[in-house]
């Protein structure tokens, strides 16, 4: 690990690298809060993508009901007698209220450097907002049975959790990557949002799939065949929907990548992110493959759930650069002053 040695003060950081794994002796207290901040970003972004897998754990294995209609104690206890599925579900909850006080933590630090920047204002409050709203509908769904079209969306909150945390901590951990950003043209920047939408419909259609229990019905791939009864096919249109969306998911998102290269050498962010984006496509439909054909299988689960939430943190990446690029020029064209118009001679 390097020592600093020098201060760069338009970033603001005391730096050796891009970001300040350093020793804090000799710098500002301003300097010490960026680099906890930093270090907190990361353990909130990794946490919350732990607190979204254990989420799959605790819906696959039935261990929902581990704790009973029992909130927020398990069975009635602080500390539970610990049968396999309480142990699942007591872990689940014990990860997420750390990683509450996590996101508290970092919300709270990132304010204190950057309240006064546009990106902070709007990823702070939809990072504690969707923690909040997770958890809440987490607790419903122990007290309360909930159908697969809510328990679905439950998963959908958990992506916006993933990905908000995860973008706030890149804005605090690296912000000189996030300033001067050169605009993009207003169609790709309304086809990455687009690609957005598209992709938490398409998140949103697997995870229906799975708590509705209808992947069962369709246990070959890419196609289920023709066999089933008529009650099966409800459940054959829902896996046909996904998969197919899924094909289409990944090219769209090679065309956004073809967009991104036309603005080489300027936007070279936007390329590289386009690049991780179809890579975490690819292997969230291979995961996919694998779930169907180990039928259904927990670790498969698992996996398909974690790469969907690294490919929807990707596309909310590259939702980003496009906006800070955008917010950048109306902000120095509003801090710019009017140019002077010489008076009329008469």
């Amino acid at each position: 690990m390097q020592r600093c040695q020098e201060v760069n003060a338009t970033a603001g950081w005391t730096l050796c690298n891009e970001f300040a794994f350093c020793t804090l002796r000799g710098v500002t207290r301003r300097q010490r809060l960026e680099v906890a901040a930093g270090w907190l970003g990361i353990a909130a972004a990794v946490g919350m993508l732990l607190v979204l897998v254990m989420g799959a754990t605790v819906t696959d294995p039935g261990s929902a009901q581990g704790c009973g209609r029992s909130w927020p104690l398990c069975r009635g206890q602080f500390i539970p007698e610990f049968a396999v599925s309480t142990f699942i579900e007591f872990s689940h909850r014990a990860v997420t209220g750390v990683e509450g006080v996590l996101i508290v933590l970092l919300a709270a630090s990132a304010l204190a450097l950057y309240g006064r920047e546009r990106t902070i204002r709007v990823l702070t409050p939809l990072m504690v907002g969707s923690l909040v709203l997770q958890a809440g509908m987490g607790a419903a769904a122990v007290m309360w049975p909930q159908q697969p079209v809510v328990l679905a969306l439950h998963f959908g909150i958990s992506l916006v959790a993933l990905a908000t945390a995860t973008l706030t901590a890149l804005y605090v951990g690296w912000p000189r990557t996030m300033r001067a950003l050169p605009p993009v043209p207003r169609r790709l920047r309304v086809a990455t949002w687009g690609f957005l939408v598209y992709l938490y419909v398409l998140v949103y259609t697997g995870a229906y799939v799975r708590h509705a229990g209808a992947g069962a019905a369709c246990l070959s791939w890419p196609v289920c065949g023709t066999s089933g009864s008529g009650s099966e096919w409800a459940a054959l249109a829902a896996n046909f929907v996904h998969r197919g969306a899924a094909g289409v998911a990944v090219l769209l998102a090679l065309g956004l990548v073809v967009a991104y290269r036309r603005l080489e050498p300027g936007r070279h962010d936007l390329f590289g992110g386009g690049l991780v984006l179809v890579g975490a496509l690819l292997a969230q439909a291979a995961a996919g493959a694998f779930l169907v054909l180990t039928h259904l299988g927990l670790f498969g689960e698992l996996l398909h759930a974690a790469l969907s939430g690294v490919a929807f943190t990707s596309a909310s990446y590259l939702c980003l650069r496009v906006a800070l690029g955008e917010w950048q020029r109306v902000g120095a064209r509003r801090a710019s002053p009017e140019p002077s118009t010489p008076p009329i001679p008469v």
